[in-house]
């Protein structure tokens, strides 16, 4: 599968509410060869020399033209944190409880937990999609590798 992603994609600072620091929120369409394929929300926290980001993609088999934010009955959401562990130079990708802060909301469908990602059909596209991310998304990619992040409007 070809992705792209959309570069009509918002990036919005945000201060952490346990912290006090600035972090970024980034949300924008994943493309393949067909069309919308995922939404993702990747939030982008520094708290001292740790650099990790939180990645939710929100995945559906039918994205309704003209309105992305009327769910099918198979929409589903997929968390990851993608940081430094320990005994690994390089970061790494851990499943995690996705759209954490967004219970009840219908938009993300299905919000996985790590029990509940694991057997998912569509687990391999998830992580294809975050690498991807990882790959391509500027400002994600300079932030977890650390790296000068391409500039963007409004900064």
């Amino acid at each position: 599968m070809r992705l792209t992603i959309d570069p009509d994609r918002q990036v919005t600072p945000f201060t952490c509410g346990h912290c006090d620091s600035e972090h970024l929120r980034i949300c924008g369409f994943v493309n393949s060869e067909h069309g919308a394929f995922a939404i993702y929300y990747a939030h982008l926290y520094n708290h001292g020399d740790v650099h990790e980001a939180f990645i939710d993609v929100v995945m559906d088999d039918v994205w309704t033209p003209g309105n992305p934010l009327e769910p099918s009955p198979n929409r589903t959401t997929f968390g990851c944190r993608v940081g430094p562990v320990e005994g690994s130079p390089a970061p790494a990708c851990s499943l995690i409880q996705a759209a954490q802060f967004h219970e009840g909301d219908p938009f993300y469908g299905d919000r996985l937990d790590r029990e509940k990602a694991l057997p998912h059909p569509w687990l391999p596209l998830f992580w294809e999609t975050t690498d991807h991310l990882l790959e391509h998304e500027p400002d994600v990619n300079g932030h977890v590798y650390c790296v000068n992040a391409a500039p963007h409007e409004g900064r």
